[in-house]
């Protein structure tokens, strides 16, 4: 199964586990947090950060957690347990990365928009294409034959991987997530699309997980010139589809110029 592979590493999904306690021993966060160096870098990087810092700078970890908070903590060793875990040539080949970092981040701010929860919203989006990568690991060429043969239609694209994998893979992501802990309603917002037979029923983080899986690769095929501007209406469509309320062009222009300059900050700080 394709779900039984690539499993969170060990310092996050401590981590993990302790986060999910609200009355959790920092101390014990600290210690597992500095098992895994790139989580500690990046724990005191966003805490001394411009966002985050007051005073003096943060020089030690447990400092960095009570700073961030437990929930930004938990979202930030998720997030980059997912992504090393599914850090392949052919990964970056199709750009899967890029893509979800992005998918986050509009997945966010328009949560933001409309008085969602944006945090919710950002791992949601980041981690929607989660299976897909767990796909292209263990089944290198033909996944990547299955995404080059849907053309990104995604009814296609999930009529494919059904056949090939017994499921759609934001359905395998799901699957792979709950069995790594995560929090049920970001899992339930990853198996999650806008064509299943309950879509009607969805909450507002599905449908924006939806939206930002979506609009992301709509964005990337954007031709090198073109200005931004002319993916208006085809964003806007996207949301509607993913049946988002109160979502205008002049919500959603400003919204992904920001969207893509923001993923192109996580981007660079990341490597």
């Amino acid at each position: 199964m394709v779900d039984d592979i690539c499993p969170v590493p060990a310092a996050a999904q401590r981590v993990l586990v302790l986060t999910s306690d609200v009355n959790c021993d920092i101390r014990k966060v600290a210690e597992a947090i500095a098992g895994d160096p790139a989580l500690a870098a990046e724990a005191m990087k966003v805490a001394n950060s411009a966002l985050y810092r007051r005073g003096k700078p943060i020089d030690t970890l447990g400092q960095a957690i009570v700073t961030l908070g437990l929930a930004q903590v938990r979202e930030m060793s998720s997030a980059l347990a997912m992504m090393a875990a599914f850090s392949t040539e052919q990964e970056r080949s199709l750009h899967f990365h890029t893509s979800s970092v992005l998918a986050g981040t509009l997945s966010g701010m328009l949560a933001s928009e409309l008085r969602g929860d944006a945090g919710a919203a950002f791992l949601a989006g980041l981690l929607s294409e989660v299976g897909a990568m767990a796909c292209l690991a263990v089944d290198p060429e033909r996944f990547a034959e299955i995404y080059a043969e849907s053309n990104h239609s995604w009814e296609l694209r999930a009529s494919l991987e059904q056949e090939r994998y017994g499921a759609a893979s934001w359905r395998i992501g799901q699957q792979l997530l709950l069995r790594n802990q995560l929090p049920q309603h970001i899992c339930t917002a990853v198996g999650s699309q806008f064509g299943d037979s309950d879509a009607s029923t969805h909450t507002m983080l599905q449908r924006l997980t939806q939206f930002g899986r979506t609009s992301a690769p709509a964005i990337m095929l954007l031709p090198e010139g073109d200005p931004i501007e002319s993916l208006t209406e085809r964003v806007v469509e996207i949301a509607v589809v993913c049946g988002l309320p109160n979502v205008r062009p002049e919500l959603i222009g400003p919204l992904v110029t920001r969207a893509i300059a923001s993923a192109e900050t996580k981007l660079a700080s990341a490597r």
